[in-house]
C-alpha cells in the first residue's frame, strides 16, 4: 500500500523516441497514474535515441527509460549494468521503411541516403533498417536525424531517399506522398523495452517495484479508458489529427500486455546474437537473463497485483 501522507518519491525517466510503443511512461505520468503509486515522475529530456537513453542510465542522468532491446544488450556486452524490466508490446510489425517517390524497391537504395534515428550500428531502428537493406545487396549511406518526425520531414523535403517510420507516420506519408513501403527485417521479434539498472534494483528494489506498479497500472488504464489517452498521445506524438491517433490507440489496445514479461522468441534471441556476433565474440553465448531481470514482474504477478487490476482475469 502507498502511504498517501508520504511525500512523492522523485524519479527521472526518458524515452528514446516518439512512438506509441514508447509512450506509456510519459502518458502514465501525465495522467497521474504514477503519482497514485507515490511516484513523482519527471522527464529531463524526451526522444533521446535508443543508445543515448541507455548511456544516460549509465551516467545517472535518469533512472528508467523506454528504449530498444539492442542498446541494452550492447551495454551488457560492454560490461554495463543496464537491464530490461519489461517489453513495451507483444510481437508486431510497428515499423516500416518508406522510400521517396520514384523508388520502388529496397535494392534501389544502393548508394542512396537513408535517415535513421542515431546510427546504423548501435541504434535498434538503424540496425534494423541497415540489415533490411543489406539483404537486398544494397549498400546505403546512413545519417542520424534524431527522431521519426525529422525523418518524415526529410523524406518530404527530398533530403533523404528512405527512412524507417512508425505506423502513424507511415499511414500519413503513404496517403499524402505515395511513398513505397517495406517491412523491416526483424519485424517485431526484437521489442522496445522499459529499462533501468541492476544497481537500482539491488539498492532500492521497493522503488523499482513502485515504478513497475505505475507502469502496469498505466497499461490497465490505457486498455480500460482509452479515450483518456488519445489527447495525451496526440501531445506525445505531436500529431494534431485526433482521428489518426485514435486509430493508433485502437491498434495498440490488444498489443500492450497485461503481464509485460520480456519472453523473447527463439527467433528474437538469435537475431540479437547475430546482430552483435561480428563485434562481440561473447554475443554467441547471449541468454535473455544476461540483459533482462524478470524478478520484478514475477513478484507483481505472483502477489496478485496484476490480477487484481484486471478483476482477477487471467493475464
Amino acid at each position: 500500500m502507498t502511504d498517501s501522507n508520504a511525500a512523492p518519491i522523485q524519479v527521472r525517466m526518458t524515452t528514446a523516441l516518439r512512438a506509441p510503443t514508447h509512450s506509456l511512461a510519459w502518458c502514465g505520468a501525465e495522467a497521474g497514474v504514477f503519482k497514485a503509486q507515490g511516484i513523482d515522475v519527471t522527464f529531463p529530456v524526451i526522444e533521446t535515441t535508443g543508445p543515448e537513453a541507455v548511456h544516460g542510465l549509465a551516467r545517472g542522468e535518469w533512472d528508467f527509460c523506454q528504449t530498444g532491446t539492442l542498446p541494452v544488450v550492447e551495454n551488457f556486452l560492454n560490461g554495463g549494468d543496464a537491464v530490461v524490466l519489461f517489453r513495451n508490446a507483444v510481437q508486431h510489425d510497428n515499423l516500416c521503411i518508406a522510400l521517396r517517390p520514384g523508388l520502388k524497391s529496397l535494392a534501389e537504395l544502393d548508394g542512396k541516403k537513408v535517415g535513421v534515428l542515431s546510427d546504423a550500428t548501435s541504434g535498434q531502428t538503424g540496425i534494423n533498417a541497415r540489415l533490411t537493406i543489406e539483404k537486398t545487396g544494397a549498400t546505403a549511406t546512413y545519417v542520424g536525424l534524431g527522431g521519426y518526425g525529422n525523418i518524415y520531414k526529410a523524406l518530404i523535403a527530398g533530403e533523404i531517399d528512405a527512412g524507417p517510420l512508425p505506423l502513424h507516420l507511415r499511414f500519413a506519408g503513404e496517403r499524402q506522398y505515395g511513398w513505397s513501403i517495406f517491412s523491416l527485417a526483424f519485424g517485431g521479434a526484437i521489442p522496445s523495452v522499459f529499462a533501468t539498472t541492476r544497481k537500482l534494483i539491488a539498492t532500492n528494489r521497493e522503488l523499482v517495484l513502485r515504478v513497475a506498479q505505475g507502469f502496469i497500472c498505466t497499461v490497465h488504464t490505457f486498455k480500460t479508458h482509452p479515450d483518456v489517452y488519445i489527447p495525451l498521445l496526440q501531445r506525445f506524438l505531436q500529431v494534431n489529427e485526433r482521428e489518426l491517433v485514435a486509430d493508433q490507440v485502437q491498434f495498440y489496445l490488444p498489443l500492450f500486455p497485461q503481464v509485460p514479461r520480456m519472453a523473447l522468441s527463439a527467433e528474437g534471441l538469435q537475431s540479437i546474437r547475430n546482430t552483435f556476433a561480428k563485434t562481440y565474440p561473447a554475443a554467441h553465448r547471449l541468454q535473455e537473463a544476461d540483459f533482462t531481470d524478470s524478478s520484478i514482474v514475477d513478484e507483481l504477478e505472483h502477489s496478485g497485483f496484476i490480477a487484481r487490476r484486471y478483476g482477477e482475469q487471467s493475464a
